[in-house]
């Protein structure tokens, strides 16, 4: 199911369990039977723990074959940017790429939905296929991901004898994945290195890629659809490449969403026309590690790694697919500072961060955020439960940002 994709030509009966599927935890899901966010009553909706399961996933090509020859390339960085080849230098060149020892490390077939914020592939197209070479005005283009955790266009015929075949608690998971790389290389642990314009180019090739898909998407008859924007910055936080990169995940299982959603959601109902980011002081200064004309940055109170950092934009907007481009090229701007902040007090490099968006169709009052969350290993009670031990007083790890950052906004 490369791109998504199950059809005549690469479905056989032996492999229904190979199939992408959703399963909901029965031990942790609720059925939604609130009206307040106007979901349509056509399907039954949850909210609680799920997962994806693809094997396709597995099969991904690795930047790494080991720790030591990740600890080499960033040892080499200046070199490596400008010399570098990965798994997407072939889409980039529209061609066949090597390694340094000749060894082929990509076709070149690939679906673009967006070059830079120009519309390409359509977001349900079925044919992968080799492009022009991406010009050298380009910042980033977004992609079809080849190894999606859901399925994008499925046989109806194949569909109903896969739902046939499977339990009945198992569903065949839907939706789109998508990928935004820059479009020369910038090693991802290393935000010095790559320009505002090229990151604030990723997040706008993301936007408008999550606009066409959505578009698509309804225009197909799918509807109440969570997007979920994220970086993986770094092998230990799950980045399997080493070229700076995020991912969207749009479900279009129209089955309900995560726990974690439906207590963000729950919450900024029950403040109403309050929203706590709008008018809360985060703690008063003692939190807050930068504020700008647009974004705020703070370290939470409720930490779910040391230094774990939230922003969200100073404009009460709901969807990352809202944000306006003076707030995304201020946003790039922020997080250059921020994280080579982080490197300088040597927090670890590897990173996720995670946008909290309300999803299309759901008629809920939220205000985007996001979270900057170190990689950190965690274990015991804390993988048992929704909770975290934190040994770093948020106002002390403020402190500590904020001062390394004060050499770079003089």
């Amino acid at each position: 199911m490369e791109w998504g994709i199950i059809n005549k030509e690469n479905f056989e009966d032996k492999t229904t369990y190979d199939c992408p599927v959703k399963r909901w935890d029965p031990l942790s899901t609720v059925k939604i039977t609130s009206e307040a966010f106007g979901l349509r009553k056509e399907h039954m909706r949850f909210y609680g723990h799920y997962s994806y399961i693809s094997p396709i996933r597995g099969l991904r090509p690795k930047g790494f074959k080991s720790d030591e020859q990740e600890e080499q390339f960033y040892n080499c960085l200046e070199k490596a940017v400008s010399k570098f080849k990965d798994v997407f230098s072939s889409i980039i060149e529209g061609k066949i790429a090597h390694d340094d020892w000749g060894m082929p490390i990509g076709d070149g077939f690939t679906m673009i939905i967006t070059e830079d914020e120009l519309k390409r592939d359509d977001p349900f197209s079925e044919t992968p296929h080799r492009i022009e070479r991406i010009p050298d005005t380009c910042k980033a283009i977004t992609l079809i991901n080849r190894y999606p955790s859901m399925a994008r266009i499925i046989d109806r015929d194949i569909e109903a004898h896969i739902m046939k075949n499977l339990p009945p608690h198992i569903k065949l998971s839907e939706g789109i994945n998508l990928v935004t790389i820059s479009r020369n290389f910038y090693p991802s642990l290393c935000f010095k290195l790559i320009p505002e314009d090229v990151l604030a180019g990723i997040f706008l090739s993301m936007k408008a890629a999550i606009l066409y898909c959505i578009e698509e998407s309804i225009n197909k008859d799918y509807y109440d659809i969570p997007v979920m924007p994220f970086f993986n910055i770094g092998t230990k936080v799950g980045g399997s490449q080493p070229r700076i990169h995020s991912q969207v995940y749009i479900d279009l299982n129209m089955d309900g969403h995560g726990s974690r959603l439906e207590g963000y959601l729950e919450a900024f109902k029950e403040m109403g026309d309050r929203c706590h980011l709008c008018e809360t002081t985060h703690g008063g200064s003692d939190r807050i590690i930068l504020e700008t004309e647009f974004w705020t940055f703070y370290t939470t109170g409720s930490p779910v790694r040391n230094y774990h950092i939230r922003f969200h934009p100073n404009e009460h907007i709901r969807r990352f697919s809202q944000l306006k481009s003076n707030q995304i090229q201020d946003l790039a701007h922020c997080l250059k500072l921020i994280f080579q902040a982080l490197d300088d007090i040597e927090i670890d490099k590897n990173r996720n961060i995670l946008f909290n968006s309300c999803p299309y169709g759901y008629d809920a009052n939220f205000h985007l955020f996001a979270d900057i969350i170190p990689h950190e290993v965690i274990g015991g009670a804390e993988l048992a439960d929704d909770m975290r031990v934190a040994r770093k007083l948020p106002h002390i790890a403020a402190k500590e940002i904020r001062e390394s950052l004060e050499k770079y906004l003089k």
